[in-house]
């Protein structure tokens, strides 16, 4: 019975059936070692493949159903923290603006500098 399948499937390859011709030609052969015809594999295949998919669909529902929870709380922590952090360099640049502006924008911590221009020596024209 092999052989006879292989001849049919030489014959395809040399072009001198079409496949279709060969799928009648193999199912008229009937049914493989285990008894078991090509459509029927093909549909049990077809089959067990459609469950494997279903199967792995459900498995990633309910992955995400018990992930979605830990996600949304995890990214609301980060929201807070960075709202934190931005209120918190706010306020530090609020403070050094105001203490810029007491010493009259002066870049020392002490006034003396500001008050006093250094001598330098002449300037060059």
């Amino acid at each position: 019975m092999q052989e006879e399948r292989m001849k049919v499937l030489e014959m395809v390859d040399e072009g001198k059936i079409s496949v279709d011709e060969a799928t009648k030609l193999l199912h008229s052969l009937g049914a493989g070692h285990d008894g078991t015809s090509f459509e029927e594999k093909f549909n049990r295949f077809s089959h067990d493949t459609k469950e494997f998919f279903k199967d792995v669909g459900g498995k990633i529902n309910e992955m995400y159903k018990e992930v979605e929870p830990k996600v949304k709380s995890a990214t609301q922590k980060v929201v807070s923290k960075t709202a934190d952090i931005a209120e918190n360099i706010s306020q530090k640049l609020d403070e050094k603006a105001k203490s810029m502006d007491k010493t009259d924008a002066c870049c020392c911590p002490t006034e003396d500098c500001c008050e006093a221009p250094a001598d330098n020596g002449p300037r060059p024209e």
